[in-house]
């Protein structure tokens, strides 16, 4: 998922409701795959209550939330348990690029549950991979 052009709390909001929308999309994937099953439905269910809470903020705002896509590009293939844990850490880490890249344009209020989203994704990141890695690949 492409970190869209951040330059404002509304494109920061709507990067990081896009990158929502393409992990939830890719947990269907890697949950079609994955020998843990449940593990990555709970994966798809945190980025739908992530990408619920930022919809309620941009009708708050006065924004016009931006819709998901019909289909996703999986940046990696998915055709057994290793690669569905490969795809579910690599989108662990884009979410971790995207939420730091949008952390400095939310209201502060909203950034300090946002910087804990973001500490969220980077855990899960090492669970499915067993890698810790000090930044983001993106």
């Amino acid at each position: 998922m492409k970190i869209q052009s951040v330059v404002d709390t509304e494109s920061a909001i709507q990067d990081l409701i896009s990158s929502c929308h393409g992990a939830i999309y890719a947990y269907g994937m890697i949950a079609a795959h994955v020998t843990q099953v449940e593990r990555a439905l709970d994966a798809m269910a945190r980025y739908r209550i992530k990408r619920d809470e930022l919809i309620a903020l941009c009708v708050d705002l006065g924004i016009t939330p931006v819709p998901a896509r019909m289909a996703y590009e999986l940046s990696t293939p998915v055709r057994d348990d290793a690669t569905a844990k490969v795809l579910a850490s690599v989108i662990e880490e884009s979410a971790c690029a995207h939420w730091a890249a949008a952390l400095s344009y939310l209201p502060k209020n909203v950034a300090a549950s946002e910087s804990k989203f973001l500490q969220s994704c980077a855990l899960s990141s090492f669970k499915w991979s067993g890698i810790v890695k000090a930044f983001s690949s993106a």
